[in-house]
């Protein structure tokens, strides 16, 4: 029987292992995209806490209670801290990650919280814009589930649409690309992407797909064999050859191969869908928020690495496509590429020195990787 087949349970036991329970319930969180920097130079940091830790004076329950923080520095000024919104709650929080789009000045913060009774783990997003907080969750598959590992990106994209008077005119907006990892009746990367157009924040439109549908090859999936580590950390980041579309790494199950994938978004509302024919002005909420999947590349599932959960595993695109992994572990930056050959390799270490740490060790492996 496959690892994705049995019970829901028995197949989240397996993933995690109880080792790694105990360590996401006493705190523990991988590594991920918890720092950004705005082009006006302000820095946002996001972490998890506890209330007390952020709130002084509160009582002792609410000051245990754990909760996603952000830490704002502005030029010249010192560091504020905040609580994030839809985060004080009973819930456990991991797995923070965060964006900033510099043409709206949104902060974007991602996170999971585990229900701790029943076992379930759902993916968060709050949005912080004008002094306000906007929060949501993406729709798991049906039946239980365990979402994990999120990961987010900004980009822009220029696009033709009708104005109020029915002229066309180009126009640019922001799209908010989010992966993250579901294990549920299938085990599978899933993805979501929000839209900022004409100013507004489109909440109503968006929704959570399936990355193997996208890449046209679903199915049973089946995860026997293989460490969680090597397909539970799906990646996006920009495609350099995509108006605002996105790059994607991901295990797919199904085919029991890694696949990088390009997404995109139409970019003309002024013409009629082809499936219908039948002109719209600015055609369907719909058509207009559809991932387009194209240019999909296939590479092994990268079985070597096999790192507990609580350790992240962070991935590098190269413009052809070719996939880079990389951790931090024992005082070194381990990497791997994702092409045959290398895989076949031991992974390679680059010991951190006082004089040569992580941000220095990661660009110089980034270099090396897209040149892929």
């Amino acid at each position: 029987m496959s690892l994705s087949r049995r019970p829901f349970a028995s197949r989240i036991a397996a993933v995690l292992g109880l080792a790694a329970v105990c360590a996401l319930f006493a705190g523990a969180r991988a590594d991920a995209a918890t720092a950004v920097l705005a082009k006006d130079g302000s820095l946002y940091e996001v972490f998890t806490t506890t209330y007390g830790q952020v709130i002084s004076g509160a009582n002792p329950f609410d000051a245990a209670t754990s909760v996603v923080a952000l830490r704002t520095t502005l030029p010249g000024q010192e560091p504020t801290v905040g609580i994030v919104g839809g985060t004080f709650n009973d819930l456990r929080k991991f797995g923070e990650s965060l964006e900033y789009d510099d043409s709206t000045k949104t902060v974007f913060v991602v996170y999971t919280s585990l229900q701790v009774q029943g076992f379930f783990a759902d993916i968060h997003v709050s949005m912080l814009r004008d002094g306000s907080w906007s929060v949501g969750r993406f729709l798991p598959n049906p039946g239980q589930y365990f979402s994990v590992n999120p990961r987010l990106l900004v980009t822009r994209q220029a696009y033709k649409d009708f104005d109020a008077d029915g002229e066309v005119v180009t126009k640019t907006r922001s799209i908010l690309s989010l992966v993250w990892w579901e294990e549920s009746a299938l085990s599978q990367a899933r993805y979501a992407a929000l839209f900022i157009e004409d100013g507004a924040l489109k909440l109503d439109d968006v929704v959570a797909r399936d990355l193997n549908e996208i890449a046209g090859a679903a199915g049973p999936t089946d995860s026997r064999d293989l460490p969680t580590s090597s397909y539970m950390y799906p990646a996006v980041q920009r495609d350099p050859v995509g108006d605002g579309g996105v790059l994607v790494s991901f295990a797919n199950l199904a085919t029991r191969k890694q696949n990088v994938l390009r997404i995109g978004f139409p970019d003309d509302y002024t013409k009629p869908p082809a499936a219908t024919g039948t002109p719209t002005a600015g055609r369907t909420s719909n058509s207009r928020t559809t991932p387009i999947g194209r240019g999909g590349f296939e590479f092994p599932i990268p079985t070597g690495i096999d790192m507990p959960f609580t350790l992240s595993i962070g991935t590098i695109i190269s413009p052809a496509g070719v996939p880079t992994y990389w951790w931090v572990r024992d005082g070194g930056l381990s990497y791997v590429g994702g092409d045959a050959a290398s895989l076949k390799r031991a992974p390679l270490t680059i010991p951190l020195r006082p004089d040569f740490q992580l941000d220095s060790a990661l660009s110089a492996v980034r270099t090396m990787a897209e040149k892929q």
